[in-house]
């Protein structure tokens, strides 16, 4: 991605103002801040910890890390999800209950892991599962439940989540799972409610909808053989509890006044709700708290100004980088209390003694080309789960076994065109000099031919030729595997045109947390692609992947154009599944001196209330041409968008 410029004064006076107020509020310490257009600065005492890379996903979002370093994570394939667990040695397929997709959304210690995964070749019905090595994928439900889906498990393999029960039409309810008593349906005092994390004495926490029809929802924790809590006596328009320590601590977001703008807070059984300092801001909630009662969270001084935070209740509030010059997230923090996330699209560790670090900057024997935008989790064994330009990777502290190569970016110059050859390559890097290795090309069309490898101890590249017959969004894929079996894999969009005049695009965005509708979704980085023939939508095509959702155009209604930014609208499937409908805007900020752009919305109708449900949403429109464009509140990204002959260069990849 590309490192967000430093912006300049002239941002008027209440900007600054409040500025000053969020910085006496919350008491902020910066924890850093990045100059205009270089990496971060190394801190003055940078942890001595270098770490090695094990490709997991070339393009997929992380659910957990347990202390012994295995991961749970979700790999996007095609218009389909599926569940994936790396073990240690390598990456496994938790597989289905039958249809297209999986889902995986928490790990324990053990080694098990919940998610949902469906039953139909539509996608239309899924189930919570709890898998292990031993006893495989488990389907949680109850006999004539509805849909469901498992959202944490403990160490005792209790499991939390939400599910429609029998007798139920589509409400959800919290749920707590063991196999002694089975799926235990936890109540709620208004609607639905949803159970979001738990901790290990079974103590589950999410929220509730009220009684009060002006509460939407209200944080809420469930003791076992407890009733429905609700965490705020106070009136609150929405409340959200999204984590719970071993020490009973809870973390979430509430709106403590008629602003309706949510502050992060923290809940003890002695003192109650308490916020965390981040008042004025726009938004802001608690993430995770680990069991000596570190925090890590969001704050939204603006729509679109994110900065991640740490707090603690001997130092308080601490933002990484700087209100309205940086952006940041806080995603993991383990219980040595290291905190990982990015700043400006650079993957970051931070620790109270050492400051933070660049873990660009501590990665060895990868490819040169390697880039880290985002850590996503953290082990107690201070192994990293990041996400960079060639998808989801394991950053370990020492090798403690043979690794499989690492693989650069694909990358290929000049036009993709119908009938033109393209030259593709990609570099390597194998941390076992002796290794020899072979590579094969899949072009998405159906096609595959093996690449050709040249190299030596242990760094190699890859290349391949090839040209497509049809115009289309093409994924390619390159897997490189060395002599003992051991293989990884990187996969980018190639959007082929069938004329000059086409306009086509393909990249990367910062997805965050807030942006999915679901409230236990994890924020991650999300990938686009769209191809048409000018402004003419027949025959255009859009595919987004991001927070779990495979977005796939069936029928694109609308494509608004002009000088500096472009909108698809249209219908499309989710997973499979059909009648959603989408915007897709990009917009460039090279005209204007500010930042590429990309909003995605995502949507579909209830079947029941006919009301409109908003999937996915990062950021509102902000009015304009194109049919109107979140200027502010879209994500940075990193791609390409070319409108006729590269008339209109969006980002750089």
């Amino acid at each position: 991605m590309q490192t967000r410029t430093a912006r300049g004064a002239g941002r008027g006076q209440q900007r600054r103002r409040l500025v000053s107020l969020i910085a006496a509020a919350c008491a902020t310490v910066t924890l850093g801040a990045a100059s205009a257009a270089a990496p971060l600065a190394s801190p003055a005492r940078a942890p001595a910890t270098t770490f090695r890379v094990i490709p997991l996903a070339p393009n997929g979002f992380t659910a957990g890390i347990n202390a012994r370093g295995q991961v749970a994570f979700t790999e996007f394939l095609g218009p389909a999800t599926r569940a994936r667990f790396y073990d240690g040695t390598g990456v496994r397929d938790l597989g289905t209950f039958g249809g297209p997709s999986a889902s995986a959304r928490g790990i324990n210690d053990a080694g098990q892991v919940v998610g949902d995964a469906t039953l139909d070749a539509a996608g239309t019905v899924f189930h919570a599962f709890r898998w292990s090595r031993h006893s495989g994928l488990v389907d949680l439900n109850r006999p004539g439940g509805g849909n469901s889906s498992a959202n944490d498990i403990n160490a005792r393999g209790q499991v939390a989540g939400a599910a429609v029960f029998p007798g139920e039409q589509v409400s959800y309810h919290a749920f707590r799972w063991s196999p002694r008593t089975g799926m235990v349906d936890l109540g709620t005092l208004g609607g639905g409610s949803v159970a979001i994390a738990l901790n290990d004495a079974g103590t589950a926490v999410g929220y509730t909808e009220g009684i009060d029809t002006g509460t939407l929802i209200l944080a809420a924790k469930w003791r076992v053989g407890g009733a429905t809590t609700a965490l705020n006596a106070f009136p609150s328009l929405a409340s959200v509890a999204t984590d719970i320590n071993n020490a009973g601590q809870i973390v979430g977001g509430a709106a403590f006044d008629e602003g309706l703008s949510n502050q992060a807070f923290l809940w003890t059984r002695s003192g109650g709700l308490q916020g965390l300092g981040t008042a004025p801001s726009y938004h802001a909630f608690g993430k995770a708290i680990n069991d000596k009662g570190l925090g890590i969270g969001e704050l939204d001084i603006a729509p679109g100004e994110r900065n991640g935070f740490v707090w603690s209740r001997e130092n308080g509030l601490l933002v990484v980088g700087t209100p309205f010059v940086d952006i940041s997230d806080t995603n993991g923090v383990n219980q040595r209390g290291q905190v990982v996330g990015s700043l400006n699209d650079r993957a970051i560790m931070w620790t109270r003694g050492a400051g933070f670090t660049d873990l660009n900057t501590r990665v060895v024997g990868a490819p040169p080309e390697l880039e880290l935008f985002r850590a996503e989790a953290i082990s107690d064994n201070g192994a990293i789960v990041a996400f960079g330009n060639t998808g989801l990777v394991l950053l370990v502290p020492q090798a403690a076994h043979s690794q499989p190569p690492v693989t650069g970016p694909v990358k290929f110059p000049g036009a993709a065109r119908v009938g033109a050859l393209l030259s593709f390559a990609a570099g390597f890097t194998d941390v076992d000099p002796n290794d020899t290795h072979k590579a094969a090309w899949s072009w998405g069309d159906g096609s595959t031919s093996a690449g050709a490898v040249s190299g030596s101890r242990g760094k190699g590249t890859v290349s391949g030729q090839h040209a497509w017959r049809s115009p289309g969004i093409y994924p390619v894929r390159l897997t490189v595997t060395d002599s003992s079996s051991r293989r990884s894999t990187v996969e980018r969009s190639v959007v082929v045109s069938a004329t000059g005049a086409a306009l086509r695009g393909e990249g990367l965005f910062a997805a965050p947390a807030s942006a999915a509708r679901s409230v236990a979704a994890r924020g991650a980085i999300g990938s686009f692609a769209f191809l048409s023939e000018g402004a003419d939508a027949r025959g255009a095509a859009v595919q987004v992947n991001v927070a779990g959702m495979a977005l796939r155009s069936s029928q694109v209604d609308a494509v608004a154009l002009d000088a500096t930014r472009v909108q698809y609208s249209g219908q499309g499937t989710v997973n499979g599944k059909g009648g959603y409908r989408f915007t897709v805007t990009a917009a460039s900020g090279a005209k204007t001196g500010g930042k590429d752009r990309i909003h995605v919305r995502i949507a579909h109708t209830d079947p029941v209330s006919k009301a409109e449900v908003v999937d996915y949403d990062n950021g509102a429109p902000a009015g304009g041409a194109a049919g109107g464009i979140a200027q502010k509140a879209a994500a940075d990204t990193q791609g390409s968008v070319v409108i006729g002959e590269g008339t209109f260069a969006f980002g750089s990849r």
